[in-house]
């Protein structure tokens, strides 16, 4: 019986195990999109205020994004930071390198 019980207990955290992993998944890809979304917004021009307030992210957070956005633009590599972001399943804040 107790073998039964150990079994099911590591299914169960196997289980959980995999749905981290998946969630951790789905977080990547959510903050690629609102780092590429970010760049697009600062574009136009819209204020890092404005795009924490609609998004969630903290004021620090856009800011961050943006110094990152600027800098890429200034040394001809932002095709390659947005490129970066939408990778998925990497880490998405090492730096880009030429």
């Amino acid at each position: 019986m107790k073998a039964y019980g150990e079994d099911q207990v590591l299914r169960e955290l196997d289980e959980i195990g995999r749905q981290r992993a998946a969630h951790y998944e789905a977080g990547l890809r959510l903050t690629a999109r609102a780092r590429e979304a970010t760049a697009r917004a600062l574009e136009a021009g819209i204020s890092p205020l404005e795009i924490s307030e609609r998004t969630g992210y903290q004021s620090h957070t856009v800011e961050k994004w943006e110094t990152r956005v600027e800098r890429a633009h200034k040394r001809g590599l932002l095709t390659a930071l947005l490129e970066r972001w939408r990778s998925r399943g990497h880490r998405t804040d090492a730096p880009v390198k030429p």
